[in-house]
């Protein structure tokens, strides 16, 4: 029966990535971008499905400037912002360093060389001048922020399209070999290794001394940050595609199944289950004491933190993936099939503004 078990979870999963893969392209195989919107200052910046580096001004959706990354092929991790430099990875297999002015700084690996590299659907992470990716060649990598040079690369056994979380001098990243991942921010050796059953596609969020992240194998995991032992776990019906979120002591943490699982951060145990009615692969944002949530089919409802209520607030009537982002009141989603920027306010439950990527 176990080996039956591990069959059926291995073809589920195969069908899964192969949807998930078709629903990434759009019109002549071009990758529809999963990118996030990235607030700084009265910006917002964003990566389209056709490699476009968009910054808005985030009251009134006014486009500030573009600029086409050559050989992006699409934009899948959310912009990173730091200080006067907006970094980007891109399908195409490269990470960009634009200025906030729209100016390009550095392109790594150089658009001059004649191998292009593999794909990159991880987004960034920066911490004392690197930056962090995985990319589905099946490394990790560490880059200088400054000039775009590799400074150490690690190794797992498959791609990755998780984003790194780096805290307190380690890099966090899961990979789809069935492994998370902690390793040396300085020099990229390996710190520790948890493996489970499933592919980790998701971000881990920090809580107290434990590491929560979800796996294609039905777990959300807590894992001691300091040895990746298994601190508790928690299974839902489907897969914990999109990242958790964690306030106070409970954990958001959104499943494929339609459903939000509330947790008690510190044991696993459920508080609540929320059914929002169809699959959830958005990871969400709080919007001052409101989590707010996206199905796939583009309606967004919040969770009060304080009653655990859930309120539906919009029905974009589109495919949402992208995390949410929030910045007070206000969130931003960007939308798939019609790659639209959309603005709410998320405690009145209005609308304020959309751009339409033409």
């Amino acid at each position: 029966m176990r080996k039956l078990r591990k069959v059926s979870i291995l073809l589920i999963l195969v069908v899964v990535l192969a949807t998930v893969i078709t629903g990434c392209s759009g019109a002549r195989n071009r990758p529809l971008g999963w990118s996030g919107v990235t607030v700084s200052g009265n910006n917002l910046y964003f990566g389209t499905h056709s490699g476009t580096l968009f910054s808005l001004n985030k009251d009134t959706g006014t486009v500030q400037w573009q600029l086409s990354l050559e050989g992006a092929q699409g934009v899948y991790g959310a912009p990173l912002v730091s200080g006067d430099t907006i970094y980007v990875t891109t399908y195409g297999g490269r990470v960009f360093a634009v200025n906030t002015s729209g100016v390009l700084k550095w392109t790594s690996p150089t658009t001059q060389e004649s191998k292009s590299p593999d794909a990159i659907i991880s987004g960034l992470a920066y911490s004392n001048g690197n930056l962090y990716y995985g990319s589905t060649d099946k490394n990790v990598y560490a880059l200088n922020a400054e000039t775009g040079q590799q400074v150490w690369k690690f190794a797992t056994g498959d791609k990755i399209w998780a984003s790194p979380v780096v805290d307190n001098g380690i890099v966090y990243i899961g990979s789809f070999d069935n492994s998370f991942y902690a390793l040396s921010a300085d020099d990229g050796h390996q710190i520790w290794k948890f493996d489970a059953a499933g592919v980790f596609n998701a971000s881990p969020v920090i809580s107290g001394n434990n590491l929560i992240v979800g796996s294609l194998d039905r777990n959300i995991y807590a894992l001691d940050i300091n040895n990746g032992q298994v601190v508790w776990r928690f299974e839902g019906q489907k897969w914990f595609w999109a990242d958790a979120i964690v306030v106070g002591n409970n954990v958001y943490a959104p499943n494929t199944d339609g459903k939000v699982y509330v947790l008690n951060a510190s044991t696993g145990d459920q508080v609540a289950s929320l059914d929002l009615g169809s699959s959830i692969a958005s990871s969400p944002a709080l919007a001052a004491d409101q989590v707010v949530v996206s199905t796939e089919t583009g309606k967004v409802s919040t969770i009060a933190t304080s009653s655990n209520q859930q309120k539906q607030i919009s029905d974009l009537q589109t495919t949402v993936r992208a995390p949410i982002t929030a910045d007070g009141d206000i969130v931003y989603l960007h939308s798939q099939t019609n790659e639209t920027i959309y603005a709410l306010n998320a405690v009145a439950g209005t609308a304020l503004w959309q751009y339409r990527v033409q």
